[in-house]
């Protein structure tokens, strides 16, 4: 290879594997809030009369915002517009996708779940953000498995 094309070889290949802004992948954090946000997109719009029905909207929300800080960290901008986007996509790829996953799309419901159980214990004044749960106690897996199987169906409807 001639010497003038090796050095902007060198330089596109240095971007794409030290995680140039634009060009990084998202982060687990930006992954998981995205989807969660989008998740309880899902809760809220198949469980709209349930009195659970704000705390799930609140969710949208908090988890959208997180998903917005964790994507500004790491490529130094972020809009409300990028989050509602990226959360439409989710829910597209959720309706074209659930007939072929419904048991992974059921664990993430009871992730996101409890998750978000992470931020209620802090009541209304979230001041950080609770890890995302290793382990998730039984009932906390109860409940989200069952919002999980009810939600989908009737949000895919």
């Amino acid at each position: 290879m001639d010497l003038r094309h090796l050095l902007p070889a060198l330089l596109t290949a240095s971007c794409l594997f030290t995680g140039a802004p634009g060009l990084a992948q998202e982060s687990k954090e930006e992954i998981k809030s995205a989807r969660c946000s989008a998740i309880f997109t899902m809760l809220s719009e198949a469980f709209s009369t349930d009195p659970r029905a704000p705390v799930f909207q609140r969710f949208i929300g908090l988890f959208n915002d997180l998903y917005l800080k964790e994507k500004k960290d790491r490529t130094g901008s972020s809009s409300p517009a990028e989050g509602a986007a990226r959360r439409a996509a989710l829910l597209t790829e959720f309706r074209e996708t659930y007939p072929a996953r419904q048991a992974a799309l059921k664990e993430e419901v009871v992730l996101c779940g409890a998750w978000a159980d992470g931020f209620l214990a802090q009541g209304d004044n979230v001041t950080h953000v609770p890890v995302i749960p290793k382990l998730i106690p039984a009932p906390v897996r109860q409940e989200y498995e069952a919002l999980a199987t009810t939600g989908w169906e009737g949000w895919l409807k």
